[in-house]
């Protein structure tokens, strides 16, 4: 499949993509407004709700912001490379399952977010908003956050 025509297809399959794709292609995540999608030999995710991406994205973005240090950043403009973005994401909607108290044992005692719309629909229940969420003990998530080990090179 050429690059152009996956691109339009996959817009055409997810209109609202979703925020925290790469942790639930990861299996780092679940949400239930997701829709899994398999495109060629790539798979994605779209929500089923345009308003709940919008909050998605706004938490993404203090997350971003907030994680600058941790990331050993300048900035938090501009895109992040693949392996920090994993880590904000799934670090984050973990640091805010933590502090909620929603988090699944998932196979091999990893932790997963069982439902990162309905975690961050409570947190922002119980702050106010996302601006008075735990970043502080969020964060801390981000840094703690181990992605998979490097493969080793068969010599």
């Amino acid at each position: 499949m050429e690059e152009g025509e996956y691109k339009s297809t996959y817009s055409e399959l997810a209109s609202v993509r979703c925020i925290f794709e790469k942790a639930l292609t990861n299996h780092q995540a679940k949400c239930s407004l997701s829709n899994h999608f398999c495109l060629a030999d790539r798979e994605g995710y779209a929500c089923d709700d345009k308003k709940s991406s919008v909050k998605c994205g706004e938490f993404l973005v203090k997350l971003r912001e907030k994680s600058i240090f941790v990331l050993k950043l300048h900035d938090a403009d501009g895109p992040l490379s693949h392996n920090k973005e994993i880590r904000v994401q799934v670090g984050g909607v973990t640091g805010v399952a933590k502090s909620m108290a929603m988090l699944d044992e998932g196979q091999s005692d990893r932790l997963i977010v069982s439902d990162i719309n309905g975690v961050l629909s409570k947190a922002i229940e119980q702050y106010g908003s996302l601006e008075n969420l735990p970043y502080s003990d969020i964060i801390q998530s981000v840094k703690q956050f181990q992605g998979r080990p490097r493969r080793q090179r068969k010599s």
